[in-house]
């Protein structure tokens, strides 16, 4: 079974949540921010707003960093839940330059060429889980 690095925007932190739901509801591991532990120089910064005007010299900048990139290379394959703000598509730049199938849910903004990137574009949970299942990626 595959597993996830999933990317999205604090202000779509619910639908961040479904989508981790889903994806434990298939049994597939998956890392994300908002289930992520980080060390106390990096958790001031991994929140709504934290890092938006540090100083990228920071240890605790550098920690997040590291450590997101960390997991974004060991995960299996990419989900963006949309709408997502700059750092998440910068994610998604990384797994697919990474080679990582990269996958998108929710409502885009608007359409960009862009989502080429992205094997699908979902509408929802559902709807990942149910192309997930199509490609062998979860049973």
């Amino acid at each position: 079974m595959s597993t996830f690095f999933v990317a999205g925007s604090w202000r779509s932190r619910q639908a961040i949540a479904d989508v981790l739901d889903a994806l434990d509801g298939v049994g597939a591991r998956s890392t994300c921010f908002i289930r992520a532990s980080y060390d106390a120089e990096a958790a001031a910064f991994a929140v709504p707003g934290g890092a938006d005007d540090a100083d990228l010299d920071a240890p605790g900048i550098r920690g997040l960093f590291e450590q997101d990139l960390a997991a974004l290379r060991a995960a299996d394959r990419f989900v963006l839940v949309l709408p997502a703000g700059a750092a998440a598509h910068m994610e998604a730049g990384i797994a697919f330059g990474l080679g990582k199938p990269c996958v998108a849910v929710g409502p885009p903004d608007r359409t960009e060429t862009l989502h080429l990137v992205f094997e699908a574009m979902c509408a929802d949970p559902a709807d990942l889980i149910h192309h997930l299942r199509a490609t062998g990626a979860v049973r």
